[in-house]
């Protein structure tokens, strides 16, 4: 029996690859033998990355807000030879902190056009050419535990990743009889390079945080990218429509 957890030969593309998470499931396919198209806003920072990875990889400097930058990330996938797996929708903005009745239209307009309309596009995109070539392969959403719980003060966010949750679901039950599966993954405080430095800044936030943590830490980037990783796997090859919670039991504790 074939390793189930192995990607050798197949080809998926990684938006908001430059850094955090988006970056750790880069190296994590690329351990496994597949090959990343990596997707970011900072050309700089995706050639230092691509300088890393031990297999195959394209970049396409971008914003996912720009719907054309999903057709070159299809192009560049081509480019690298192997077959299109799929696409993990990561990237996703949270710049603004003020309650619902002080947020400007504008706000919303901003977070919702990358958080949803951006995934919502390399999803389109992605499937499509899935579909077109048989079928088969994988959309992963990152959600977030903001999306299933009433978090304060990031609405518009909490909003974005709800619907993505609710996206996901729906293109579970219409890609599934092309063997295209779908799901979304929901990580808690997950200790990326914002996340430090707003912990460092303010030590009272990372206590408050851990406090909240039955686990008493908060996640590794590389907690988060792992499961991320293991649903694109044929390890996974049964699980569709589902939102994979990694909060280290945030939730659960209420």
């Amino acid at each position: 029996m074939s390793d189930p957890f192995r990607l050798d030969g197949r080809t998926v593309i990684v938006t908001g690859a430059s850094r955090g998470i988006g970056a750790d499931v880069a190296r994590a396919i690329s351990s496994r033998g597949g090959g990343v198209v990596i997707v970011a806003r900072s050309a700089d920072a995706l050639t230092e990355l691509a300088g890393s990875l031990p297999g195959p990889v394209a970049t396409v400097a971008g914003d996912v807000a720009d719907t054309m930058v999903a057709g070159e990330a299809l192009d560049a996938a081509e480019t690298l030879g192997g077959t299109l797996w799929g696409v993990v929708n990561n990237a996703g903005i949270n710049p603004y902190y003020h309650p619902v009745l002080e947020t400007p239209l504008a706000e919303w307009d901003e977070i919702l056009q990358v958080n949803l309309l951006g995934a919502a596009a390399f999803a389109r995109a992605v499937g499509l050419a899935l579909v077109e070539a048989g079928g088969g392969g994988r959309i992963v959403n990152l959600s977030s535990i903001a999306g299933l719980t009433g978090l304060p003060n990031i609405g518009p966010y909490n909003a974005s990743k709800a619907a993505l949750d609710a996206l996901t679901r729906t293109l579970a039950v219409e890609l599934g009889p092309s063997g295209i599966l779908c799901n979304s993954v929901a990580p808690g405080t997950i200790g990326t390079e914002m996340v430090e430095g707003l912990m460092t800044a303010n030590p009272a936030l990372k206590e408050r945080l851990v406090a909240k943590a039955p686990l008493g830490r908060i996640g590794t980037v590389a907690e988060a990218a792992w499961p991320i990783v293991f649903l694109l796997t044929d390890a996974a090859s049964f699980i569709t429509g589902q939102t994979l919670v990694v909060d280290g039991g945030r939730l659960a504790a209420g």
